[in-house]
C-alpha cells in the first residue's frame, strides 16, 4: 500500500512539474500592430510587415479573434448584430451542417493537409467553421477561396454557390479585402502553409467598457463646451497644447499613409501617444482640469487594461498549449503599447516589436 501511495505521489509530482514547465516554456513573439481598414485601394504594398514575419519563422499566427468557446460564453458582443446577419445568410442558403461538426472539421483539415487543391472540400470547411462560430478561421478559409476563385471550374462554381452563395458574395459572410487579415496576416499564414489562425481576443468586459465609454463621451462634451468658453484660463492652455500635439501627430500619420508606410507608423511611440489621446479623450494628460471626467476615463482604462490582460494571457497560454516557440501576433494598433508592456512582464516571454526586429 505504501508503495502505491509513493507511486501516486511521484506521478502527481511529475505531472505537476511537467505542467509547470509547459506554463513557463520560453516563447518569442513578433508583435505587429496594424489597421483594421487600409481603404479600398491601399497605397501600402505590405511587404514590410510580411517579410519580417516570414523571416521570424513563426510556428503560429495569432489574430484578434474570439475562440468559438469564448464567443458562445458571451451574452452580448459589439459585433453580434452583423454576425447574426451573416449566420442568417448562410442558414438561408440551406446547406446542412454535419451532425458532428467538430469531427467533420477535423477530417477536413486532415484531408486538405494532404490535398490542398480540393477546393470544394475547403468550401465545406469554411461553411462548417462559420456555423460553429470559429469566425477567425472561417475568415482565413474565405480568404483562401477568394484567392482561388480565378481557377474555379464550372463544377466548383456550382458547389460554391450551393454552399456559400454566389462566388462574388463573400462579403455577406464578412470577407473584407481592406483589413489587416486579408492584406497581412492571412498572406503570412498562407505562405507558411499554416492551417489555422489562432484566436486570442477577450471580450468579457465589453459591456462594462461600452458603458464607461458612453458615459465619458457624454461628460466630455460638457467639459469641452465649458473649457472652450474661457480661452484665457490655464486649463484651456493645457487643453489647447494637447490638441495641437494631437494635430501634429495626425499630420505624421497622414504623411505615413500617403507614403505607403501606414503599418510602419502604427508601430511607433508617436502612434501610441496619438491613439492614447484619441481613444481616451485626452487621457491622463487632462487629469486635474476642471470638470474633466476623470472617474469615467479611469473606468475606461480599467476595462481596457482587463481586456488586454486577457488577450495576452490567452495568447501565451494557447501558444504554449500547442507547443509553439515563436509566434507572430497581429492586433489593432491601439492595443500596441499596453500589450507589449504586459507581454514583456510575463515570465519566459520575449517580445520583438515590428520596427525594432532585425532578422
Amino acid at each position: 500500500m505504501k508503495l502505491l501511495i509513493f507511486f501516486f505521489l511521484l506521478t502527481t509530482s511529475f505531472l505537476g512539474s511537467a505542467q509547470s514547465n509547459k506554463n513557463s516554456q520560453p516563447l518569442e513573439i513578433l508583435f505587429i500592430a496594424a489597421a483594421h481598414d487600409y481603404g479600398p485601394k491601399p497605397i501600402e504594398d505590405f511587404s514590410y510587415p510580411i517579410n519580417k514575419a516570414l523571416a521570424f519563422k513563426p510556428d503560429a499566427v495569432f489574430g484578434e479573434n474570439l475562440s468559438p468557446k469564448d464567443y458562445d460564453a458571451l451574452d452580448r458582443h459589439w459585433n453580434k448584430e452583423a454576425i447574426d446577419k451573416r449566420l442568417a445568410y448562410l442558414t438561408k442558403i440551406g446547406y446542412p451542417l454535419p451532425k458532428n461538426p467538430q469531427a467533420f472539421i477535423a477530417r477536413q483539415y486532415k484531408l486538405l493537409h494532404k490535398h490542398p487543391n480540393y477546393h470544394q472540400e475547403r468550401m465545406k470547411l469554411a461553411h462548417a467553421l462559420f456555423l460553429t462560430h470559429d469566425f477567425g478561421n472561417a475568415s482565413y478559409q474565405f480568404y483562401l477561396l477568394d484567392k482561388l476563385r480565378p481557377v474555379f471550374g464550372s463544377e466548383e462554381v456550382a458547389t460554391f454557390t450551393r454552399i456559400l452563395g454566389p462566388v462574388d458574395s463573400l462579403k455577406n459572410v464578412g470577407l473584407r479585402r481592406t483589413n489587416e487579415y486579408y492584406n497581412i496576416f492571412h498572406p503570412i499564414a498562407q505562405t507558411l502553409k499554416l492551417e489555422k489562425i489562432m484566436p486570442m481576443d477577450c471580450q468579457k468586459y465589453n459591456t462594462l467598457w461600452s458603458a464607461a465609454w458612453e458615459k465619458t463621451d457624454s461628460l466630455y462634451k460638457i467639459f469641452e463646451k465649458q473649457i472652450e468658453a474661457d480661452t484665457s484660463s490655464a486649463d484651456y492652455r493645457t487643453y489647447s497644447r494637447l490638441n495641437k500635439e494631437n494635430n501634429d501627430l495626425q499630420r505624421l500619420l497622414n504623411k505615413a499613409n500617403q507614403a505607403g508606410k501606414s503599418t510602419e507608423f502604427l508601430n511607433t511611440a508617436d502612434w501610441d501617444k496619438y491613439t492614447d489621446i484619441g481613444n481616451f479623450y485626452g487621457n491622463h494628460y487632462l487629469f486635474g482640469l476642471k470638470d474633466f471626467p476623470v472617474a469615467s476615463v479611469r473606468d475606461m482604462l480599467k476595462y481596457w487594461t482587463l481586456r488586454n490582460e486577457g488577450m495576452c494571457q490567452n495568447m501565451v497560454d494557447r501558444a504554449r498549449e500547442i507547443g509553439a516557440k515563436r509566434i507572430v501576433v497581429g492586433v489593432g494598433a491601439s492595443h500596441r503599447e499596453l500589450m507589449v508592456n504586459l507581454l514583456k512582464a510575463m515570465p519566459g516571454v520575449t517580445v520583438y516589436t515590428l520596427n525594432e526586429y532585425r532578422p
